[in-house]
């Protein structure tokens, strides 16, 4: 491993601890985000842009479930304009998208800006 490799897996290292740990969303990219599923656990990537109005209504729930789940769930936000890859690899057509992982496969979908008590009966299941 050369020196670059050594330092890109010490940063994605510190980047899934600090995602298990957080109660707060973290930002992903294209390049990071299968570093922070293929860890395991449940996991939701709010999907999302700037320019969405439904995205920016979602946005503080998401917030305060990152809180409320704290070391059970993991929160990441994917924004689509400058990621993509990502959006393209999961068919994502509407925003705002939540995906959820368990065990890094994805399990569920959850599209538009719905309410808190939607998003936490389907984390319950997975849960």
């Amino acid at each position: 491993m050369d020196e670059l490799e050594a330092i890109r897996a010490r940063k994605m290292e510190n980047l899934q601890r600090m995602a298990r740990a957080s109660a707060e969303p973290v930002e992903v990219s294209d390049e990071t985000l299968d570093n922070i599923i293929s860890k395991g656990g449940l996991v939701v990537v709010d999907c999302w842009a700037e320019w969405c109005g439904p995205c920016r209504m979602l946005s503080p729930v998401v917030d305060q479930l990152a809180e409320e789940y704290a070391g059970k769930v993991v929160f990441a936000k994917l924004n689509v304009d400058e990621n993509s890859v990502t959006a393209a690899k999961f068919g994502i057509m509407s925003i705002p998208t939540l995906l959820i992982f368990k065990d890094s496969r994805l399990v569920d979908t959850i599209v538009g800006a719905v309410p808190k008590s939607h998003i936490k009966a389907v984390l319950k299941r997975h849960i």
